[in-house]
């Protein structure tokens, strides 16, 4: 955080996210084309925002860094969805949950947001989208699985919460350098593992099944 944008964070910030890439790309078990696309470009799209964000002091920039980070959580959202039917009242506690969430951060940040109003709503919008999706996961994949992206996507909430109150609230926030990408990396690891155990699972019941 602390070294020099070029060319130093340019190269470390976004090594965490091309790892991740790779790794899924070698190990995915994947049936369909269509999800294994979704991952890599929601990858990509958090790699294109990493860049963006370096700078964060340039309003612009964070602008753009949020929308590509906006795009990725939406591919992630049409990678978790699934066409099962369910009753509202499993999914009522999780959204009083995630009310309360963007109620709080948004009494927080409101007076200062200004034209960043709406951005901002948005952004927590499909935040709770892809929150919403994984947890919808619980009847559709492993145990394994399902607990791994939730957790990830709470971790991916823990960061963009420091990162908006850090941005509109108070710049002072203790330890939030360090905090924002512990998070961030943490959710994108458990988010990418959890994905390859899914199928990863489903496959090794298949070949038990089978024996």
């Amino acid at each position: 955080m602390y070294l020099e944008p070029v060319p130093y964070r340019y190269l470390t910030k976004t090594l965490l996210i091309t790892s991740l890439l790779i790794y899924f790309i070698i190990n995915h078990n994947e049936t369909s084309r269509k999800k294994v696309i979704m991952v890599v470009a929601a990858l990509g799209c958090f790699i294109i925002g990493d860049l963006f964000l370096i700078t964060m002091e340039s309003k612009p920039l964070f602008i753009w860094g949020v929308f590509f980070f906006a795009i990725a959580k939406v591919l992630y959202s049409v990678r978790f969805s699934n066409h099962s039917d369910f009753k509202i009242y499993q999914l009522l506690p999780f959204l009083l949950f995630c009310f309360a969430y963007m109620c709080s951060v948004m009494l927080l940040v409101y007076d200062n947001l200004e034209d960043y109003f709406l951005p901002t709503l948005g952004y927590l919008f499909i935040v709770l989208i892809v929150a919403q999706f994984a947890y919808l996961r619980r009847n559709e994949v492993n145990k394994t699985s399902y607990w791994l992206v939730l957790i990830g996507i709470m971790f991916s909430m823990f960061s963009d919460s420091i990162t908006l109150l850090k941005e509109f609230y108070s710049p002072n926030i203790a330890y939030h350098q360090i905090t924002i990408m512990l998070f961030y990396g943490l959710s994108q690891y458990f988010i990418i593992v959890g994905i390859i155990q899914e199928n990863n699972e489903t496959i090794k019941t298949t070949r038990i099944t089978n024996n």
